[in-house]
């Protein structure tokens, strides 16, 4: 069975996962296992033995893994996308399909900025292409600070994050605006870089959801960060599961079903 997991946020401090071990019943009975973007923050404070850690705790208990970079990873490896059935499923983090990354963040124009700067210093990269696209976005990521301590969660941290994600009141509008047009968005760059996929499974927005578009399927994984909770989804047989995860027994669990899709043509 493949299953793939997203915005896992490992050590931020905003992460319901308090350790590695928390997440082994997710991984019991998994052949592959793709880990789509935000498994982590290495941009600031992530030692590399840290991150060794983190490889090595996936490595060692599923046969294959695969580590999507994302935008709070971006150089934990070079693969930024995956797909199955003959390409019929698609894997990519989903701030590729965004302008401007994180659109709802205080720090979008900054991030604009370096983008247009990774654009200027290699005139190769082409922003109508996923490769060229995602290069920009990735090299614009790499070594960005945090507005907040990822660490950090004592009270005065916790309500310095809620002011830095809600204040000025243009954010929490760009969220919404956000989640109100991402299937749009995914469908429309599917159809022009990767043509024979249908089902298009992302993260990034923490926003779980099922969103049919025509012949189209867009999923989002949520995040094990906020209330809204994450999802898993399982490949096998043919189909693809959509399930909620759940926390029961000091542990994270693959839980209801809440959708199932044919991958057959």
């Amino acid at each position: 069975m493949l299953r793939i997991l997203s915005d896992l946020h490992i050590r931020d401090a905003a992460s319901k996962i308090r350790r590695l071990a928390d997440l082994e019943p997710l991984l019991d009975g998994v052949d592959e296992l793709w880990l789509n973007g935000d498994t982590c923050d290495n941009q600031t404070g992530l030692a590399p033995a840290d991150l060794d850690e983190i490889r090595a705790f996936f490595i060692a208990r599923v046969p294959v893994v695969r580590f999507l970079t994302g935008n709070h990873d971006p150089d934990i490896s070079t693969v930024h996308e995956a797909s199955a059935a003959e390409g019929r499923l698609w894997a990519t983090h989903g701030d590729v399909f965004l302008d401007s990354v994180v659109p709802w963040s205080r720090v979008r124009d900054k991030i604009e900025e370096r983008v247009a700067r990774a654009l200027q210093a290699d005139s190769a990269l082409d922003l109508t292409t996923f490769e060229g696209r995602i290069a920009a976005m990735r090299q614009a990521c790499l070594g960005f600070g945090r507005e907040c301590d990822p660490e950090r969660n004592d009270p005065a941290h916790r309500l310095r994050r809620l002011f830095t994600e809600f204040f000025p009141p243009r954010q929490p509008l760009a969220m919404l605006h956000t989640w109100w047009t991402f299937p749009h968005r995914a469908v429309t760059q599917t159809r022009r870089w990767r043509p024979d996929a249908r089902v298009i499974v992302t993260g990034h927005v923490h926003f779980p959801r099922v969103w049919q578009r025509g012949d189209y399927t867009v999923i989002n994984t949520g995040a094990f960060t906020g209330p809204l909770g994450a999802r898993c989804v399982d490949v096998f047989d043919g189909h693809l599961a959509v399930r909620t995860i759940t926390w029961r027994r000091r542990a994270w669990h693959a839980g209801d079903r809440v959708a199932t899709i044919a991958l057959a043509t």
